[in-house]
């Protein structure tokens, strides 16, 4: 009887040990958020569940939002972080389901900050359909209409608004791109979709793990997601989904809060490194509760299933509607390939030999595609960051972003 008692009691009071009684959500190693409510290594980060702009206003006393209209009638919001005087302007791009809060979600070593201290006026960029990027001059997110886009949309009508935005308003005669994953990716549909437009407006384009041929990654982990996508875009017409990981979405509310109190956080890391590359050590644990409350914006499930295509098929190429519409669209039974010969800006390009998402050999692939008078400056290939390490890992500074500052030093 008295065994049963103290059983339960166990029961009841062993997961109190977990939750935090002071206000705590962060700690400097995996093993104490078991005891975070107590131990020195844990601590209170106000970045935690904030918004954007309060975290640029208390790192650096400088927030700015801007809109920004394309061609075909997005309203896109532009956050900035300004510098008097700047050495130049730099403008940063997002991967796929996420926003400009990617860039500020390091705490105190966030890359925004890294490269605002370092001189730069910086521009958080933001592609249509994400949490900040939800208004068109016609439709609302809940038609259908306005989901309807693909990589080449954001590519040639997102980062051309974007990008002549931020040079009219700064003044500056050339500015410097960096994007990451799909905004790599997008980067260069924009410099070969227009290259007369980019190389007047962009000093140099820095790469960072593009997804473009999936030649050989094999074990991408588009090929056990994406099909789901596709069947959600078959039906989506009946089923009005047109999109998903929304940020205010029940699942990833859920998400959140199950993964702020269970205190196991290297759950997460294991997840994450079957996924996108097995570095289980990289991920740096001060950021485990900082990087799950940033997470998710919403968008396209086109855009997934465009990557799938691309992964299928192997080929850098506008989305693929078939042979009958494809002859409508781009007037051939096969979408074109990006002309990436016709790029006229140099091309920086930062790959990883652990990223199973950018491949290793992919990235050499593509870089070796383009046109030799902009691999000026060459590439970075680093070793022991997958694809989630370029933004949380614990080297990603030493290894990429103080490398990039010092190329920028050059330049």
């Amino acid at each position: 009887m008295v065994s049963k008692i103290v059983l339960h009691l166990l029961l009841v009071l062993l997961p109190l040990i977990f939750v935090p009684f002071n206000s705590n959500n962060s700690c400097s190693n995996y093993l104490s958020y078991l005891f975070i409510s107590f131990s020195s290594d844990c601590y209170h980060n106000p970045d935690v569940n904030d918004n954007i702009t309060n975290i640029i206003q208390r790192h650096t006393n400088s927030s700015e939002t801007h809109q920004v209209q394309t061609e075909d009638g997005y309203i896109l919001n532009l956050f900035r972080i300004r510098r008097e005087n700047p050495r130049g302007v730099i403008f940063f791009q997002h991967g796929v389901i996420g926003d400009a809060r990617c860039w500020v979600s390091q705490y105190n070593d966030s890359v925004a900050f890294l490269f605002w201290r370092a001189g730069y006026d910086v521009w958080l960029g933001n592609t249509r359909g994400n949490l900040y990027a939800k208004k068109h001059v016609t439709w609302k997110p809940s038609d259908g209409e306005f989901w309807n886009f693909s990589l080449l949309e954001i590519g040639y009508y997102d980062h051309d608004a974007s990008v002549e935005y931020i040079k009219s308003t700064t003044s500056e005669g050339k500015i410097i791109y960096v994007g990451f994953s799909m905004g790599a990716t997008t980067g260069l549909i924009y410099a070969s979709m227009r290259p007369a437009k980019a190389f007047e407006s962009l000093q140099i384009m820095i790469s960072i793990a593009p997804c473009t041929h999936f030649m050989y990654a094999a074990d991408s982990i588009l090929k056990y997601i994406v099909p789901v996508s596709e069947i959600m875009q078959r039906y989506n017409k009946y089923t009005g989904i047109y999109s998903f990981a929304r940020n205010d979405g029940l699942t990833l509310k859920f998400f959140r809060i199950f993964h702020q109190f269970f205190p196991f956080k290297k759950y997460l890391v294991y997840l994450l490194s079957v996924s996108f590359g097995w570095t289980p050590d990289e991920i740096d644990p001060n950021y485990a509760n900082l990087m799950v409350s940033q997470y998710g914006s919403e968008a396209s499930i086109k855009i997934i299933v465009h990557f799938y295509q691309m992964y299928c098929q192997h080929r850098f190429q506008p989305y693929d509607y078939g042979e009958v519409k494809n002859m409508e669209v781009y007037g051939s039974k096969r979408p074109f390939l990006f002309p990436l010969k016709k790029i006229k800006l140099p091309v920086y390009m930062v790959y990883s030999d652990s990223d199973y998402f950018s491949y290793y050999k992919d990235d050499e692939l593509l870089y070796d595609e383009l046109p030799e008078e902009v691999r000026i400056y060459g590439k970075l290939a680093v070793k022991g960051l997958n694809h989630i390490d370029y933004l949380y890992g614990k080297h990603r500074n030493q290894r990429i972003f103080n490398k990039i500052l010092r190329l920028l030093d050059n330049l």
